[in-house]
């Protein structure tokens, strides 16, 4: 799929709750490829991995009623409310670092809000790092094994 068959997707019926979703509508402010699509290894019968963030509404703030995470399993998409990203970022999770070292075009969407998190991301890169992607990869190794 080129980014072009991909931001069409992204348009079509089954990608609504990306604009219907309570959480999510209007408060996206980054959506990104991920999967073989950002590493360039997709092939003909590759499926479309989406990750995003959004801010949380001002009555989740207010009312203590944030969310961490939107998950729709059949379009395989994860959108992270801000506050879990910043946490996650910030331990160096391995499966949100990459939403931060994506091309430039594997952006799908990005926001003014989006856009200055990305200028900041060396904030989040440590030396934290060495532990959480050597603990990813033994436990991919793990999960090989078994």
């Amino acid at each position: 799929m080129t980014i072009d068959e991909i931001k069409a997707a992204l348009k079509t019926k089954e990608y609504d709750f990306l604009r219907n979703n309570e959480h999510l509508g209007k408060n996206i402010i980054l959506l990104g490829l991920g999967g073989s699509h950002a590493y360039g290894m997709e092939h003909k019968d590759s499926d479309l991995d989406v990750r995003g963030i959004a801010l949380s509404s001002k009555s989740e703030i207010l009312l203590g009623n944030d969310f961490d995470q939107v998950v729709d399993t059949p379009t395989d998409t994860t959108i992270y409310s801000f506050n879990k990203i910043i946490t996650l970022l910030s331990s160096n999770n391995p499966n949100t670092v990459e939403l931060l070292g994506l091309k430039p075009e594997h952006y799908l969407y990005l926001s003014d809000i989006g856009r200055e998190l990305l200028d900041n991301k060396k904030m989040f890169l440590s030396k934290i790092c060495i532990k959480s992607f050597a603990g990813y990869s033994q436990s991919q190794l793990r999960r090989m094994e078994n």
